[in-house]
C-alpha cells in the first residue's frame, strides 16, 4: 500500500509539471506574458539574439503605487505626493510629477506632465503617479523615497530605448513588487525618449 501511495504521488507531481509546461507554452505563444531579457535566463544569451548597447543611464521614473479602491492607501499616497511637492517647492531637489509648476521648476513645460492615475493604466496594475528624476538629483530623490514611502510600494526603472528591459531586468522596487502588464511596452523604441529637455538635465544636459 505504501508503494502504491508513492506511485500515485509521483503521478500527481508529473501531471502538475506537465500542466505548468503547457500553460507557459501557451503564454509564450500569446506574446503578452513572457519576455526574454538579459536577466531572465541562467544560460548565456547569444549577442545576435538580445543586445543592449545603451549609453549611460541618465533618467529614471519612480512610480508610487497604491490600492485604488482602498481609501487609506490612497490617503497615504496623497500625503507622500504633498510632501514631495513641498521638497521641490523649497528647492531641495528637482523632480517632475503631477502638481509641479513653473514657479517651482523654471522653464518647465507642464503640459507634458502625466496625471495622477486613479486606476490601472499602461503597464501599471493599480493607482499610481510618476516621478521623473534626472541623474543630477537621483541620490537625493532615492534617499527621500527610502525614508518617506511608509507602506507604499514604489517601482524604480531607468529610461532607455528598451522599455521591456527597463521595466524588468533593470527595475528595482522599494517595498513589495507588483506584476506589470508588459504587453503595452516596446521592445526597442529605436531612440532614448527625451523628457523635459527644456530643463537641460539628464539626457538633455549639455556636458
Amino acid at each position: 500500500e505504501k508503494g502504491e501511495g508513492m506511485r500515485l504521488l509521483w503521478c500527481v507531481v508529473v501531471a502538475v509539471v506537465l500542466a505548468v509546461v503547457v500553460v507557459c507554452g501557451a503564454a509564450a505563444d500569446s506574446g503578452g506574458m513572457l519576455y526574454y531579457t538579459t536577466h531572465s535566463s541562467n544560460v548565456k544569451i547569444h549577442p545576435d539574439t538580445v543586445t543592449f548597447l545603451d549609453p549611460e543611464i541618465k533618467e529614471w521614473h519612480f512610480h508610487v503605487y497604491w490600492f485604488q479602491t482602498n481609501p487609506e492607501s490612497y490617503r497615504d499616497a496623497m500625503r507622500l505626493h504633498a510632501a514631495l511637492l513641498n521638497e521641490v517647492s523649497n528647492g531641495r531637489f528637482v523632480v517632475v510629477f503631477a502638481g509641479v509648476t513653473q514657479k517651482m521648476v523654471p522653464h518647465l513645460n507642464t503640459s507634458t506632465i502625466p496625471f495622477i492615475n486613479t486606476h490601472p493604466i499602461g503597464p501599471h496594475p493599480c493607482g499610481s503617479f510618476e516621478v521623473w528624476t534626472p541623474k543630477e538629483y537621483m541620490p537625493q530623490a532615492m534617499s527621500w523615497f527610502m525614508r518617506n514611502r511608509g507602506e507604499l510600494s514604489i517601482l524604480l526603472h531607468p529610461l532607455s530605448r528598451h522599455e521591456v528591459e527597463d521595466h524588468t531586468g533593470r527595475s528595482m522596487w522599494l517595498g513589495p513588487s507588483y506584476r506589470l502588464d508588459l504587453t503595452v511596452l516596446g521592445e526597442d523604441l529605436g531612440h532614448v525618449p527625451l523628457e523635459y529637455p527644456e530643463l537641460g538635465l539628464g539626457y538633455s544636459a549639455k556636458n
